[in-house]
């Protein structure tokens, strides 16, 4: 071989190694996003199972925020028959129930 071969030789093989780096940085990168991809997925897995647990709470408040409704009911529909007005803190109450019962339907959904 000759020196003008030669140099053909080494300059591909030089080109070649810094393919080589190119492929070893890739597969770093490649590393790093399956790294942040496993760790966002967890975090998605639990947020995920942390709605299904609030959506049976909202459902388990729905449950008692309707039976306070229920007996909200009775008792404004009493006041009325007997002529009685609620006092405004009951009233409020009842008010608030209503507001609750309404957000813990849409919130169980």
């Amino acid at each position: 071989m000759n020196k003008r071969e030669l140099s053909k030789v080494f300059s591909k093989l030089s080109r070649e190694e810094v393919n080589l780096e190119s492929h070893k940085v890739e597969l770093g990168l490649m590393q790093d996003a399956l790294q942040i991809f496993k760790k966002a997925q967890d975090e998605f897995t639990s947020a995920a199972s942390m709605e299904d647990r609030a959506k049976e709470e909202y459902k388990n408040s729905l449950k008692n925020f309707s039976q306070a409704k229920k007996i909200s009911d009775k008792v404004k529909e009493s006041s009325k028959n007997l002529g009685v007005d609620l006092p405004s803190s009951t009233q409020k109450l009842f008010d608030k129930i209503d507001f609750f019962v309404k957000e813990s339907q849409q919130k169980s959904r």
